[in-house]
């Protein structure tokens, strides 16, 4: 059984069908430009009640900047009173800390160990040491515009992108499933329950106070939803896996306020956008958010209303920084039938993780919310998913604040710590090659035996060559481990090239010869599973296979042993 899975290890994780590794990536060129439907407006606007007033139009009908002398008409009249609600984007890549660190972890025996630039350091040396005063970093904004205002916003200095406000859609017995993946016996009943850790829900509903913890919850949007069944069943199914967490409730698509008390680390959207292949403009900014403000950040992997549909995962679960969830049968431990796992067009597999969807509080009174739908303390699907593992995440940094501010090493640590195999990931997945989603994390697997490193810094640091080496020692022969990398991407760069700007490898190596890796060409992260063939030092290489030159080092690592 070990040599069997040792081979789907250095067989599967090669290269899959379809993808083709470039060693060429595109640089990043942002010019400001507009969606169709904005584009739409703006054409309308300029047919319908003219006015007197004009304005530069230095953009053809699919939104792109053209010289003057190029178009007929460099005047066009606008209607005024017009308006749309858009979102605006900024283009340009988002300024990231540029100091170069590199730091080690590892929680042994019930002892923390920190390494700092190559150095061992003591747990408050380390921390005082990687604090940083950045500005929170809020990736676009929506507005009431006119045409002449949208045509201001393209004319301007900084490349922007405006289009349409979408529309979000919402997407077993909880105490079996906190049982099942360990959260009660492991994290719970060794004091780690979310103390100190600021969460935020993308959510335009509210939870029913009186179902809910309110000590621990914080309303900061207008509630434009009303009461709901859906805000209801998130918060209760986070704050059942967090208890002592404080949960902070923004509308969808506003920035959070990262600075609150306690300082937010975590985020959850468990809604979904469209249901094409289309990386969107909600994932770009999801993207941008995460890759400066450092906030793990978990997304929807969407739930498949019908049976003819496309189950391509929904936005903003395409977002390459985010973790996306999959559903999880407790009572089958296979996908659940509607959960979406079909990859967008940047073609990076999703989703990353997979976990139980299905909880019920049997405790809770029933109650009929504001739209009309029923509270029977049973909710199902990926959403649920998505704020358990929420949940789970503080409770890790409660227990490690290591992982704190390092979205790229949570996510490497989400994928390594899920350990407990999914019957039918092969056949539900159809897309990914990679071993990723194929188990359900379990917090003895999060909280214990691990090892962590990251690596930060402008783009041409951390590597030598095209290569970070080092060895893991003290391994045991015939042991399993499963080692992971992730790294964290400006959202722009993906958008405007459909590709990542950096690709990254990784390879295991024992007395000689390679005993696992992967290798993909679209994703930002890579994973092997291998058995150890002997008590020899393992060497892991790092080797970036291309590069773009756009974007920090944002490099995350994690080992975990059984």
């Amino acid at each position: 059984m070990k040599r069997l899975m040792l081979g789907i290890s250095l067989v599967s994780l090669a290269v899959c069908a379809g993808e083709e590794k470039v060693s060429y990536l595109p640089p990043y060129e942002p010019h400001s430009f507009v969606s169709p439907k904005v584009q739409e407006f703006l054409e309308s606007s300029r047919n319908l009640d003219w006015s007197e007033d004009s304005v530069s139009a230095h953009y053809d009908a699919l939104g792109r900047r053209v010289k003057s002398n190029r178009i007929a008409n460099a005047q066009s009249l606008v209607l005024r009173q017009a308006r749309m609600y858009v979102q605006v984007s900024s283009l340009n890549i988002p300024e990231k800390d540029e100091r170069t660190i590199s730091a080690e972890y590892r929680y042994e025996n019930g002892v923390r160990h920190y390494w700092l630039n190559g150095v061992p350091i003591s747990e408050t040396n380390y921390f005082d040491s990687i604090q940083t005063n950045q500005p929170f970093y809020i990736p676009s904004y929506t507005a009431v515009l006119t045409a002449e205002e949208i045509y201001s916003l393209l004319d301007g200095s900084e490349p922007v992108h405006i289009s349409e406000v979408m529309e979000a859609e919402d997407a077993a017995v909880y105490t079996r499933i906190l049982d099942t993946t360990r959260v009660s016996t492991w994290a719970h009943t060794n004091g780690y329950n979310g103390s100190g850790i600021g969460v935020y829900i993308a959510e335009n509903g509210c939870p029913k106070t009186s179902v809910i913890n309110t000590s621990n919850f914080v309303q900061t949007s207008t509630c434009a939803s009303g009461v709901t069944k859906h805000a209801t069943s998130m918060v209760r199914i986070f704050q059942t896996t967090a208890p002592n967490a404080v949960l902070y409730q923004y509308a969808q698509g506003e920035s959070p306020n990262v600075a609150s008390y306690p300082q937010i680390e975590v985020g959850f959207h468990s809604y979904f956008i469209g249901e094409d292949s289309a990386y969107k403009t909600n994932d770009r900014n999801l993207d941008n958010f995460i890759y400066v403000n450092d906030i793990t950040s978990f997304v929807a992997a969407g739930n498949q209303t019908s049976p003819t549909g496309s189950f391509y995962v929904t936005t903003p679960g395409k977002a390459l920084n985010a973790i996306t969830v999959g559903g999880v049968y407790p009572f089958t431990n296979n996908y659940e039938t509607f959960s979406r796992w079909k990859n967008s067009q940047i073609n990076n597999h999703k989703p990353e993780i997979a976990t139980y969807d299905y909880f019920s509080f049997p405790n809770d009174a029933n109650f009929v919310d504001d739209n009309g739908e029923t509270y029977n303390g049973t909710v199902q699907g990926t959403s649920a998913a998505t704020a358990f593992s929420a949940g789970v995440m503080a409770d890790v940094f409660h227990q490690h604040p290591f992982f704190k501010h390092h979205p790229e090493m949570a996510k490497a640590l989400m994928i390594t710590g899920s350990t407990k195999m999914i019957g039918n990931a092969t056949s539900h997945d159809l897309d990914n090659s990679s071993i990723a989603a194929h188990g359900i994390p379990l917090y003895e697997d999060l909280g214990w035996n691990t090892r962590s490193r990251y690596w930060r810094g402008v783009n041409s640091c951390c590597f030598t060559g095209d290569s970070i080496v080092f060895t893991e020692s003290s391994i045991i022969k015939a042991k399993r481990y499963r080692i992971a990398i992730s790294w964290l991407m400006p959202g722009g760069y993906i958008y405007m090239n459909k590709t990542i700007p950096q690709d990254i490898d990784l390879f295991v190596v024992q007395d000689g010869v390679t005993l696992a890796y992967s290798n993909s060409a679209k994703n930002p992260f890579e994973v092997v599973d291998f058995y150890a063939n002997s008590n020899s030092d393992l060497k892991i290489r790092i080797k970036r296979y291309a590069n773009s030159g756009t974007g920090n080092v944002v490099l995350g690592y994690n080992m975990w042993y059984e």
